[in-house]
């Protein structure tokens, strides 16, 4: 048997990559068809496939990831590598006979917990045609001595308090609804660096981004088997001043795919977590989506509306896995990306609120607080906005 190539974690960087070439021959496509049971004529019957659109017998898509998994076991990152995720796509068919090239390059890797992505993309060399592009999630295994006595102790924070996730705890609003569940939750906050200082001794930290795709198998191995309560969302993207007709196409798609993908990633992510008692999914929206939409930024309200609705949608079927699903929206909140504003600006957003003062992180805090608890085991689909009496 072949030895797999050896890299540890210190070799490991985005942009590393590595290739290989291989025949895929008529012997190799019976072989797999025997091995999987795919025996659909498209792959095996010359005659049938030359009448059907494509012209000839093409390559099993899974075989392909057959080959996206060589690159990953042997090449790159090679002996230590754990497989956690797979997503492809085929832009084109690979005809066989023929000859291959495939490419794997690091995408992300994330030191602190020895997980990354990995592309891959076959090529077929004879007319240069990229037919397959494989991102493959992956982690590091370790080989350990079996002298060792004792377990390794895991980095994994022990408590008996549930577990909340809490998306955004770095931002300055996030802290403080850290600082506030941490009195009754184990909080797992989510952090795009690595390098975290920040509530080191109310907040368990796991590196993860929410715009990657692979957050997710990274979330999973922090957690360790341990089992969610709650998940609050307080994250999103950076603001973008402007009108929808002036911003640019890529901002309006990466704010609505955050507000509605994004949610949808999440609500799943609960679902596989949490135990047969159910769970508590907490979104932070906006007054600033659909009860006050603002002009001058027309992305942000129209990607938190999109969650708003998202939200709706998701509730009756969370329902069956006995998990619940609100909105929060605040209206003006002196902190996060309103912390620049001027005194008169403050003054002027005081002035509209009939209960004299601004919302609060802690009534943000609080209010998470309430959804989080037996108390509201029966509301959701819901969006509460806190105005303090604004119309």
């Amino acid at each position: 048997m072949r030895e797999p190539r050896y890299l540890s974690a210190a070799d490991l960087r985005m942009g590393l990559q590595a290739e290989f070439e291989r025949d895929i021959t008529i012997d190799d496509i019976a072989a797999f068809a025997e091995l999987s049971h795919d025996w659909n004529p498209l792959h095996l019957d010359d005659q049938y496939a030359l009448k059907t659109n494509y012209r000839g017998r093409i390559v099993h898509g899974a075989f392909q990831v057959g080959l996206a998994s060589a690159m990953a076991g042997m090449y790159l990152p090679g002996r230590e590598v754990v497989v956690g995720s797979l997503q492809g796509r085929f832009p084109a068919p690979l005809y066989y006979p023929s000859r291959v090239r495939v490419n794997g390059e690091i995408t992300a890797w994330v030191p602190r917990s020895a997980s990354g992505t990995l592309r891959v993309r076959v090529t077929e060399l004879t007319t240069g045609t990229l037919t397959s592009e494989i991102h493959v999630g992956f982690s590091l295994h370790e080989v350990r001595s079996a002298s060792l006595d004792s377990p390794r102790v895991e980095q994994a924070r022990t408590s008996r308090k549930p577990i909340v996730v809490l998306t955004g705890a770095t931002g300055g609003l996030g802290e403080r609804i850290a600082s506030v569940l941490f009195e009754s939750y184990h909080v797992i906050g989510l952090a795009r660096s690595p390098r975290v200082e920040k509530n080191d001794d109310v907040v368990e930290w796991v590196t993860a981004d929410l715009t990657a795709d692979d957050w997710e198998p990274v979330l999973q191995r922090q957690l360790r088997g341990r089992r969610v309560h709650g998940l609050v969302h307080a994250a999103w993207l950076p603001g973008v001043q402007g009108s929808l007709l002036d911003v640019e196409l890529d901002a309006i798609r990466a704010h609505l795919e955050f507000g509605g993908v994004g949610t949808i990633r999440l609500a799943r992510f609960l679902r596989s977590q949490v135990d047969a008692e159910g769970g508590r999914l907490v979104i932070l929206g906006t007054t600033a989506a659909t009860v006050k939409p603002v002009l001058n930024m027309a992305t942000y309200s129209l990607g938190k509306a999109a969650l708003e609705h998202t939200v709706r949608l998701l509730a009756p079927e969370l329902a069956r896995s006995n998990i619940t699903i609100n909105v929060i929206a605040p209206s003006f909140v002196p902190v996060g990306m309103n912390i620049a504003k001027t005194d008169r600006v403050l003054l002027t957003e005081t002035a509209k609120v009939p209960l004299g003062r601004l919302c609060s992180p802690e009534d943000v805090a609080r209010t998470i607080n309430f959804f989080l608890s037996p108390g509201a085991a029966f509301i959701t689909g819901q969006m509460l906005p806190l105005t303090g009496g604004q119309l």
